[in-house]
């Protein structure tokens, strides 16, 4: 596993106490999406935590979870899936994700796992091709930048990932097809820094899937 500096000063008091608890997690998981990125790239404020898990959900994750946690509602609960809010409304959901990624973890001392930028650019494509939110354009769109990467790698890795459940031409339509993005959607991201608008990713996403056809077809 590698190791890096996390943006911590994101987090808020019980936010950092719930990032601090998960730590006692590693072996069931990994944090992703989200604020996994965010406390990577310091992009916008994300605040849920999602730790996607290698096996189904047991009964000694969801006990363990319960004696650590002071859980003010079960929101989801089966083998895939276990969610629920804490008492300062902070969701946390383990996710049974039965795929492999082929970078490396990142991790710091006592801290869970999390997945790196490249490969949450990855599964992010993965769930845009399946109809993802807005925010999930707006972090892919931060991690072509931040890392440097083209649709080219992306679409590479998902479809070592992913195989054919991968559907590129689905994905590519997804990234030049944004006006079904709901407006409260296109309001809802907390940016960090500069504000970046809806126009600004839609045109974006719209040159990158050129410059891949251009390249490609």
């Amino acid at each position: 596993m590698s190791q890096l500096n996390l943006h911590l000063e994101l987090l808020d008091k019980a936010r950092a106490q719930t990032f601090g608890l998960l730590g006692r997690f590693k072996r069931y998981g990994y944090l992703a999406g989200g604020t996994a990125l965010a406390l990577q790239i310091a992009h916008r404020h994300s605040y849920d935590f999602d730790i996607f898990c290698n096996a189904k959900i047991s009964n000694a994750l969801t006990a363990r979870c319960r004696s650590l946690f002071a859980i003010k509602e079960t929101l989801v609960n089966n083998d895939d899936e276990f969610s629920f809010l804490t008492r300062d409304n902070i969701k946390v959901s383990f996710i049974f994700y039965p795929f492999s990624f082929h970078g490396k973890l990142l991790e710091n001392k006592n801290t869970i796992p999390l997945l790196a930028t490249r490969d949450i650019a990855i599964s992010k494509a993965y769930t845009i091709g399946r109809r993802g939110s807005y925010r999930d354009y707006v972090d892919l769109y931060f991690c072509m930048n931040a890392c440097n990467l083209s649709l080219k790698i992306i679409i590479a890795g998902a479809k070592k990932v992913y195989g054919e459940l991968f559907n590129q031409k689905l994905f590519l339509g997804q990234l030049l097809y944004t006006d079904d993005i709901p407006k409260d959607e296109k309001k809802s991201i907390n940016f960090l820094n500069t504000p970046i608008s809806f126009k600004e990713v839609a045109s974006f996403f719209i040159a990158e899937v050129r410059t891949w056809q251009k390249e490609n077809l």
